[in-house]
């Protein structure tokens, strides 16, 4: 069952750091474009890196158990 888990935690992972990639990408490319938009994807990438960061946390609880 944890296995199962592990996997399907680790496939979110690589998911969420792709699009955390991306984002981050974006934002450096338009940084110079509306503020509006600065603010929502700085946003956006916070949100990402903290589900990155959670997902990371839980995968090291399940490896140790």
């Amino acid at each position: 069952m944890s296995e199962n888990k592990l996997e399907r935690l680790e496939e979110e992972l690589e998911k969420y750091e792709k699009r955390l990639v991306r984002m981050q990408k974006n934002w450096a490319a338009t940084k110079s474009g509306s503020r509006y938009g600065e603010e929502y994807l700085g946003i956006q990438i916070k949100v990402y890196e903290q589900m990155v960061m959670g997902l990371k946390e839980e995968i090291l609880k399940l490896k140790k158990l």
